[in-house]
């Protein structure tokens, strides 16, 4: 694939060099950024009609895996994009739709703010409302975590329909980014891993015309995009984490069979296995959601409980099997793996997995499929 001056394996080698960098200091991985807007990925998922690639499921997955291979924070930047963009192309209306090419031309970054003080973590309820004015609505919202925040061009944000509006009565507001005002709010963004995404937290004030407000109430856009495209984008990126960690493993058991030739290594095998059995519930996945993929009204048809377990299934095994990968490239690596430098450290590979268990908490997914279960036909 090549969408523009470098191709998608020239661009992963670019996120490969800076990836070390970028942990290190926690920086945004800019120049990285840069290399998946001329390599034309950056809005790989985005219709051609609307000036992206219109790349199908499986080459979004492979794109993510890729990705991945080279740095886990921008991978998971695209990733996250990828989505936004998604939600608007198939739900803003004719409105929304209008301002998409020229956001994807310019290579426009989309960041999501979705999480909020005081809700504990739940995607489906918000605090702040959205408030009326005239032709235009104003909101406020106090955000733990907004990744690229402040390197976005634009947000998509939850928030209830009207002040009056309950909770879980939400919306989706789509607002340009000298539309809105971020105010630092929290700590320093100094985290353990994926440190490159720089998600610190945000006092958000917008001001947008009321035609922003996405006509789609925000529990179907949660069901029919953002929650089964993020679990799926984001498992590909975990897999392509993990795949980079497999791979040194597999170089320092070659160098160990040069000089022994019999020398054997079964956590090397468990890694392999580990790996095969997440991409395989992703291929399985990516399949059942296929149809909604290809038209949100097919959500009715073929939604529901069992395609929500599916993918809550996913994301759980995905979020602790990619981190066992790390885990056993680091016993097989030894003192080169758990050193922050060379050719054979998983260090970074492993801070970075450890980031999935957080991502939409593995409790609350237990938590819906426990209820979803006594549905379940067996």
């Amino acid at each position: 694939m090549n969408g523009g001056s470098y191709s998608l394996r020239e661009a992963s080698a670019i996120l490969a060099e800076n990836a070390a960098h970028t942990d290190r200091h926690a920086s945004f991985p800019a120049e990285s950024v840069a290399a998946l807007r001329r390599a034309g990925v950056l809005n790989a998922a985005c219709p051609t009609a609307h000036q992206g690639l219109g790349c199908s499921l499986e080459e979004l997955i492979r794109i993510g895996v890729e990705l991945g291979r080279g740095c886990g924070s921008t991978a998971m930047i695209w990733a996250m994009h990828q989505v936004q963009v998604m939600c608007l192309v198939r739900h803003g209306g004719d409105h929304i739709l209008d301002l998409v090419p020229s956001m994807v031309s310019g290579g426009t970054l989309v960041a999501s703010v979705t999480s909020e003080r005081g809700i504990g973590g739940s995607l489906r309820t918000s605090s702040a409302a959205v408030v009326p004015d005239g032709d235009m609505v104003r909101l406020e919202k106090r955000a733990p975590t907004v990744s690229y925040g402040a390197q976005a061009g634009a947000y998509l944000i939850t928030a209830r329909r009207t002040p009056e509006a309950p909770a879980t009565d939400q919306v989706a507001v789509y607002a340009e980014a000298n539309q809105v005002s971020l105010t630092p709010a929290g700590p320093d963004w100094n985290p353990m891993g994926m440190r490159g995404t720089c998600s610190p937290g945000f006092d958000v004030v917008a001001t947008v015309p009321a035609t922003h407000v996405l006509p789609v109430g925000f529990g179907e856009i949660a069901e029919a995009t953002m929650v089964p495209l993020s679990h799926l984008l984001w498992t590909a990126c975990w897999v392509g984490i993990a795949t980079d960690a497999f791979r040194r493993a597999q170089s320092m058991v070659r160098q160990r069979t040069r000089s022994d030739g019999n020398h054997l290594e079964p956590r090397l095998a468990a890694a392999g296995a580990a790996l095969a059995q997440t991409r395989a519930l992703l291929t399985e996945a990516a399949s059942r959601y296929q149809p909604i993929w290809a038209d949100p009204a097919a959500l009715g048809a073929h939604g529901g409980p069992a395609l929500t377990l599916l993918l809550n299934d996913l994301k759980m095994l995905a979020s602790t099997s990619t981190v066992d990968v790390a885990r056993l490239a680091l016993e097989i690596c030894g003192m080169a793996g758990y050193s922050e430098d060379g050719p054979l450290s998983v260090a970074r590979h492993l801070r970075d997995l450890y980031s999935a268990r957080l991502m939409i908490g593995n409790e609350r997914l237990l938590s819906t499929n426990a209820r979803l279960s006594l549905m379940k036909k067996v």
